[in-house]
């Protein structure tokens, strides 16, 4: 593992040809993207080790966990569901065991974000068997689980540009493979049907939602890197990869991951506008990119022969019910307020809401798709105070940061949020990606 990180270091194409061809061979065999996961955890966690995570190997491999998880899913491969997080979360403790003389800066609002969780998780345990509760405690708590440690590890974590840039491509590199399963998987052009809803054919086979939330993740860390002057690989290699994200993206017409990243990427062009941010900030690659993401929409709109300008346009469409579209998650979203006003306290505790809304109106069982809106019902008042303190973290720790740090921790912070408020934490990214807007930087170029 470490001649991956080493190689991807001195010689990035090589590493981007190598993930060509581990999407061409992940697409046809679960059994080597089994492979491929077992040997970043285990080859990863040997790494870190034998470095003593000198060079921060502890967010290199888990930037690269957190994309690839997506392949993972979509591939099958022969792992326990949130291999990606528990991946992620073995990482950081790692780095907590190897630095252990290090003093982590724990924020007193983070360390209340978790411990407000932990009542309805009591509470709950006599309504089901210890497995079925042991289960449900895993899949619900593991998304704030990492989040929270995420957070402890990188508050204040002095990276220079070298490390930024090493984990920014840990991200990149197996978005590389994602684009090569899905456009292997895109059926024949005349097989091609698009409709009002999510796109399948364009996703890999898998949930649109989440792999668009990956592709827009892979959007905005491009961007990023153009505004900070970071390098990740030479220009042709990122535009390309950039335009196939944007592409491939906004053909999932899952909506919620590109608007994300583009709320976060004309955020942080408000933030490196400023004069004080002009010396050492180039703002002005935002409108090359900016350009581009226009150019790749309307490519995506004749190839759907205006489809996806429907999809997209009917978000702000009113029902004949009266509710904003949203393929449901308007709905989902005040039968929760719904069943947290009934439960105030403690909520219905954590993954009863799935069964509860629909006795609420919705029909069916179903899981939240906000995070936001999930923590009041499963966890009333205190899942509310949970929110709160996650959110006033933010805009405390933003006005401590000068103007490169305010675009790293903002626009990270901000894709992690409006990534939990349309799929919840059904991927660890948008926890690992929370934390790692908290860090702090030495010169970046």
């Amino acid at each position: 593992m470490k001649l991956l990180y080493s190689t991807t270091h001195y010689n990035p194409t090589s590493v981007i040809i190598l993930h060509i061809l581990f999407g061409i061979l992940s697409s046809q065999s679960s059994f080597f993207s089994t492979i491929w996961a077992w040997a970043i955890f285990v080859l990863g966690s040997y790494d870190i080790i034998i470095t003593k995570n000198k060079n921060d190997e502890v967010a290199v491999y888990s930037a690269y966990l957190v994309t690839l998880e997506i392949i993972l899913r979509m591939t099958n491969a022969s792992v326990f569901w949130e291999f990606g997080k528990y991946g992620v979360i073995f990482f950081i403790m790692l780095g907590f065991i190897i630095n252990r003389d290090k003093k982590h800066k724990i924020s007193p609002l983070i360390f209340f974000y978790f411990l407000f969780l932990i009542p309805s998780l009591i509470f709950t345990l006599h309504n089901q068997s210890f497995e079925s509760w042991r289960s449900t405690i895993s899949f619900n708590f593991s998304g704030p689980m990492i989040l929270f440690v995420s957070s402890i590890y990188f508050r204040d974590r002095l990276i220079n540009g070298t490390q930024i840039v090493n984990i920014f491509r840990m991200f990149m590199l197996p978005l590389v493979s994602l684009i090569i399963i899905i456009i292997i998987r895109a059926p024949s052009f005349e097989d091609i049907e698009f409709t009002s809803e999510a796109n399948f054919q364009f996703s890999g086979g898998y949930g649109p939602n989440q792999v668009s939330s990956i592709l827009g993740l892979g959007i905005f860390i491009i961007t990023l890197s153009k505004i900070t002057n970071l390098k990740l690989f030479f220009n042709l290699i990122e535009y390309t990869l950039l335009g196939f994200s944007s592409i491939l993206g906004y053909l999932t017409f899952a909506r919620g991951g590109m608007l994300t990243a583009i709320i976060s990427i004309m955020t942080i062009t408000l933030i490196a506008m400023g004069k004080k941010g002009r010396k050492t900030l180039r703002a002005g690659k935002i409108f090359y990119i900016i350009a581009m993401l226009i150019i790749f929409w309307n490519i995506g709109v004749n190839f759907s022969e205006g489809m996806m300008e429907d999809r997209y346009r009917s978000l702000f469409e009113v029902s004949e019910t009266g509710y904003l579209s949203g393929s449901g998650r308007i709905l989902i979203m005040l039968i929760d307020l719904e069943i947290f006003y009934d439960n105030l306290l403690f909520g219905v505790g954590p993954g009863q809401a799935t069964q509860i809304r629909k006795d609420y109106g919705y029909g069916k069982f179903v899981t939240a798709h906000s995070e936001f809106t999930r923590l009041l019902s499963e966890h009333g008042v205190l899942g509310l105070l949970s929110v709160l303190c996650i959110i006033i973290m933010t805009l405390k720790d933003f006005r401590k940061r000068n103007r490169e740090e305010k675009c790293i921790q903002l626009g990270l912070a901000l894709l992690a949020l409006l990534t939990m408020s349309h799929s919840a934490m059904r991927l660890a990214m948008p926890g690992f990606i929370f934390g790692l807007a908290f860090i702090r930087t030495t010169k970046l170029n």
